[in-house]
C-alpha cells in the first residue's frame, strides 16, 4: 500500500520550516474550505449516493462548483509536503486525477438532469475547480449547516492519525 512506503522528512527539520508552514497552510486552508463547502451544500455531501435536495449555489458554492473536492485536493498536496517524500505527490495526484475524471462529471451529469437550466447557467458562471474572486450572482441563500464542521473536525484528527502513524513508523523502522 502507498501508506507503508512513504516516510516522512523531520517534522520542522532544518530545511524544511519553510515547506512545512506551507504544508500545513494547505491543510488548514484544505479544512477550512471543506468546513464552508459542506455547511453550504447540507447533508447529502455525506451520502454514499450521488444526490441532492437543491441546488447549492451560496457559500462557497458561489465561488467554486467543488469547494469540497477542492479543499480535499489542498490537504492532500498539503500532506505530501508535510511528509516530504515525493511519491506522496504522485499519491494525491493519481487520487485526484480520479476524482476529477470519473466522479465529478457523473455529479455534474446528475446536477444538469434534476436542475436543467438552473445548473447550467450556474455552470457556465462558475468554475469547476479554480475560484471565482467575486460570488455568483444568481446564488440562492441557503441555511449554513453547523453540524458540517464537526465532520470536518473527525477528518483532521485523522490526518493527525495518519501522520503520527507514520512518524511511529519511521520511528520504529529507524530503532529496529
Amino acid at each position: 500500500m502507498g501508506l507503508a512506503t512513504l516516510h516522512p522528512v523531520p517534522f520542522y527539520g532544518p530545511g524544511y520550516r519553510a515547506i512545512h508552514a506551507l504544508a500545513l497552510t494547505l491543510i488548514a486552508a484544505g479544512l477550512g474550505l471543506r468546513a464552508w463547502g459542506a455547511g453550504s451544500a447540507g447533508r447529502h455531501t455525506r451520502s454514499g449516493t450521488i444526490e441532492a435536495a437543491r441546488l447549492s449555489t451560496s457559500g462557497a458554492f458561489a465561488y467554486v462548483r467543488n469547494p469540497i473536492y477542492l479543499g480535499s485536493i489542498a490537504i492532500g498536496f498539503g500532506m505530501a509536503a508535510l511528509i516530504g517524500n515525493p511519491l506522496g505527490y504522485l499519491l494525491a495526484s493519481v487520487t485526484f486525477a480520479f476524482l476529477y475524471l470519473s466522479i465529478v462529471p457523473a455529479e455534474e451529469e446528475f446536477l444538469s438532469c434534476r436542475f436543467g437550466v438552473e445548473y447550467r447557467r450556474y455552470k457556465q458562471a462558475v468554475p469547476r475547480f479554480l475560484p471565482r474572486f467575486k460570488p455568483f450572482p444568481g446564488a440562492a441563500r441557503q441555511p449554513f449547516l453547523w453540524r458540517a464542521i464537526l465532520g470536518e473536525s473527525s477528518m483532521a484528527l485523522l490526518l493527525l492519525g495518519i501522520y503520527m502513524v507514520l512518524r511511529l513508523g519511521k520511528y520504529f523502522h529507524r530503532t529496529g
